[in-house]
């Protein structure tokens, strides 16, 4: 029975060794994956909230009245803030 015990342990401490190196490079791997999956859905998230800001800002402006260039700058923001989503959703497909 204590041969049957040991020969158990021995076994198991052998297999989890073996395994141990595959399941940190599958690991590793998955999470470099995920943590570019995130990045990306960051990157975006900032991205929204800069237009969203953007828009809030040109809305103000025209509001206010203020002045052509004034307005002008605040819609080349916009669109460059559109821009710049939409090459980052190209980039991701």
């Amino acid at each position: 029975m204590m041969n049957k015990i040991r020969l158990f342990a021995f076994s198991s401490l052998v297999t989890v060794s073996l395994l141990a190196p595959a399941s940190s490079v599958l690991a590793r791997d998955y999470w470099h994956w995920s943590n570019n999956r995130w990045d990306r859905r960051a990157d975006l998230r900032i991205d929204y909230h800069d237009l969203e800001e953007a828009k809030r800002q040109l809305d103000y402006d025209r509001r206010h009245h203020a002045s052509r260039k004034k307005i002008a700058e605040d819609e080349a923001r916009v669109r460059d803030i559109e821009r710049d989503i939409q090459g980052d959703r190209r980039a991701n497909r």
